[in-house]
């Protein structure tokens, strides 16, 4: 199947490209997956998405190359015609319906315009896939930057009891006990990242 039959299928959430050919995204070939997080493998995917504003979200799909996951295309349906837009010719943010297995820019899950989206579109990803760090670090960085530490600091603390990306988490847990006020959190977690 095309790039143009993709808003008939129900009930999936991450198409695979299997012919990128064309230099018309919208004739490329894809096929249904049954997988329900962008997977870290290399690949281009289609993933379920949310074209996002201040009160309401436009369902759409995403062009995601992996495993940098990187965003560039935005598959919309307007009065049954299907357009192939760039992600960066957007008025609003549009972001994955689906968490991420692979690591990247967690800016992919942050629509500023309502960052409650992205961080329901996490925690959902997160209740149903617990050992996947990757999501828990995607969520702990939209919320630290939200101002919601607590909640950052739980969110990181389950990419640590997980196996986290990197010693990264450590560094950003020491910054929220420190903007939380615990002193002996934030030695602990500097010293565990200067060891790393």
């Amino acid at each position: 199947m095309n790039i143009q039959d993709i808003f008939s299928i129900r009930d999936t959430y991450v198409f695979v490209v299997t012919n990128d050919s064309s230099a018309d995204e919208l004739s490329w070939e894809v096929e249904p997956t049954n997988q329900d997080l962008i997977p870290n493998v290399e690949g281009i995917y289609f993933v379920a998405a949310k074209k996002v504003y201040t009160d309401k979200t436009v369902d759409c799909f995403l062009g995601v190359m992996t495993p940098e996951r990187i965003a560039e295309t935005v598959i919309k349906l307007v009065d049954d015609k299907v357009f192939a837009e760039s992600i960066y010719d957007q008025k609003t943010a549009v972001i994955p319906a689906v968490a991420s297995k692979c690591f990247g820019d967690y800016n992919l899950y942050y629509a500023k315009e309502n960052p409650q989206i992205g961080i329901d579109v996490l925690r959902t990803a997160l209740a149903t896939h617990s050992t996947v760090a990757t999501i828990a670090e995607d969520l702990g960085y939209i919320l630290r930057d939200e101002n919601r530490l607590e909640e950052a600091l739980e969110a990181f603390h389950h990419a640590e009891k997980v196996g986290a990306s990197s010693e990264y988490v450590y560094l950003e847990l020491s910054k929220l006990y420190k903007q939380l006020g615990d002193t002996d959190k934030e030695k602990e977690y500097e010293k565990l990242f200067a060891n790393s």
